[in-house]
């Protein structure tokens, strides 16, 4: 075995290295916090094999598992290496104290139905403030803060606030304090006393990529009713919170919860649904790959660029580029480069981080799951082509996914390739539709109600067939309890036939015309 793999090449090589990196960033993401807080071990182990590796260089035997050894130990040390630091200068060292802290608001504010979220970069900090004090000791961090509606807090405003540090809990099976983690907040303050004192602290650029996300949104509310208004800022802004439970619900059951969620799911899919419109319709495969290419950057760009779109951007792009290339089968590599790439970064992501599991996942099922369903119903031309491939594409996607959506939503869908059938072919046309009334109502806001008559009709169209679907007997099973062993089994099950169905159908995996 280890012949064959030392004499791979170096592409080879490397593409292992990436993934005993994303083993060791796994093997330590369910490690206990004791076993990971002796970070120097890891460390030690990675540097060992290091000099291993420098030492015996020539000797491939040896050199090769030192090598995979070296990112192994690197995976685990980097995950151990992003854990918190409890010293005086981190603010979650005062979790459980009263506390009057200054910050900056540094992130979109969470607007929902009865509160406020805002994630506030701590600057300063004052244990047992007293009036002389104004800014007290300088302190680095993040914390979530829950307030009121009233009064509305923008991005890039300073805040001097009253409140009780806590460090987040656990809500029934939920982890929220690993929720938090992922981007660094291991402090949460509830209704706290607040009072603005400064303002455009923030980046201008981001600031005013969410002036004109809420400009948007406003014009998108004063030419389209509700509930429709609220589905046209989820799908194009991702504004989720204005969908209200009953309709998050009926999405959920009927199998399209993707189409209202910016994640690698929806950015996946979406991505392959563009340019396979574009190849159906006749287009070049290079100008189809420039055409999706520039409708996702125009899409990310417009739900203001927050660090899980362009994580899903990228996975996106991933696709397309594949299928410019005209064999997904090569998009592997790149995917796990990717993977290694943004888990060094913050290797939170892989195990608390569910769309980032959805986005790779979603990209696997297109890559392996696809071009077999392509193989099966072979070559065909126009509208025939466009449902096929709409129909292979949610399939593949969410061969990977299911088990995935099961344990972490308690609920599968059955009706789910019916309802994509139906409403994933309208989703390019309802996200242009969307956009050229946003246009148009720039110019001319008095007839905003015209402009967005087609995005209307469309988006009726979708939440009538979630409504239908929903309504049918068997639409959805609810599943109370998923062991985690079965995830395994299933995956380990997938994987064989995949593996099988290549071995007898080689033609399978070639391409994507």
């Amino acid at each position: 075995m280890f012949n064959n793999l030392l004499s791979a090449g170096k592409a080879k090589l490397f593409l292992f290295s990436c993934l005993f990196f994303i083993f060791g960033v796994a093997i330590a993401s369910f490690l206990s916090l004791p076993l990971l807080a002796y970070d120097l071990w890891w460390f030690t182990a990675m540097v060992l094999c290091a000099v291993i590796l420098s030492l015996v260089f020539k000797n491939k035997k040896i050199r090769f598992p030192a090598l995979l050894g070296l990112f192994l130990f690197l995976g685990i040390w980097r995950y151990s290496f992003g854990l918190p630091i409890n010293t005086p200068d981190k603010i979650w060292f005062y979790n459980g104290q009263p506390t009057e802290i200054t910050g900056v608001v540094c992130n979109e504010p969470d607007v929902r139905d009865n509160n406020a979220k805002y994630e506030i970069c701590v600057g300063h900090l004052t244990l047992n403030p007293s009036p002389s004090q104004e800014r007290g000791d300088k302190v680095d961090g993040k914390i979530l803060v829950t307030t009121n509606l009233y009064p509305h807090y923008n991005y890039g405003d300073e805040l001097k606030i009253k409140c009780d540090l806590q460090a987040p809990g656990k809500f029934n099976d939920f982890s929220y304090d690993r929720y938090l983690a992922r981007y660094n907040i291991y402090s949460v303050c509830y209704y706290p006393e607040i009072k603005l004192v400064g303002e455009n602290k923030g980046s201008r650029f981001y600031s005013l990529t969410f002036k004109l996300k809420n400009k948007l949104r406003e014009i998108m509310q004063t030419g389209v009713s509700e509930p429709e208004a609220g589905l046209a800022g989820a799908i194009t802004l991702g504004y989720k919170k204005g969908i209200s439970d009953f309709w998050q619900d009926k999405f959920s059951k009927s199998g399209i919860s993707h189409i209202i969620a910016i994640s690698g799911l929806h950015i996946s899919i979406l991505a392959a649904l563009v340019m396979g419109f574009a190849l159906g319709i006749g287009l070049p495969r290079r100008k189809a790959f420039w055409f999706g290419s520039l409708f996702l950057l125009t899409y990310i760009f417009l739900i203001g660029l927050p660090a899980s779109a362009m994580r899903a951007g990228l996975m996106g792009f991933l696709v397309l580029w594949a299928m410019n290339l005209g064999r997904l089968n090569k998009l592997t590599n790149s995917l796990v480069l990717v993977a290694a790439t943004l888990l060094l970064i913050n290797p939170k992501l892989l195990r608390d981080d569910i769309g980032f599991q959805l986005s790779f996942l979603a990209v696997l099922g297109i890559a392996y799951v696809f071009p077999i369903f392509k193989k099966w119903t072979g070559e065909r031309n126009g509208a025939l082509r466009i449902i096929l491939d709409i129909t292979g594409i949610t399939l593949s996607a969410q061969v990977f996914t299911l088990p995935i959506i099961a344990l972490n939503f308690n609920q599968v869908s059955l009706i789910a390739p019916v309802s994509n059938l139906l409403i994933l072919w309208v989703l390019p046309f309802s996200l242009s539709a969307i956009l050229a009334g946003l246009v148009l109502s720039l110019i001319m806001p008095g007839s905003s109600w015209l402009f967005f008559l087609p995005a209307f009709l469309v988006l009726k169209y979708i939440m009538a067939v979630a409504d239908w679907l929903t309504s049918l007997p068997l639409a959805y099973l609810e599943i109370d309890y998923l062991w985690w062993g079965w995830v395994g089994v299933y995956y380990l099950g997938v994987i064989y036939l995949i593996i099988f169905i290549r071995r007898h159908n080689k033609g399978a995996e070639t391409d994507f015309s």
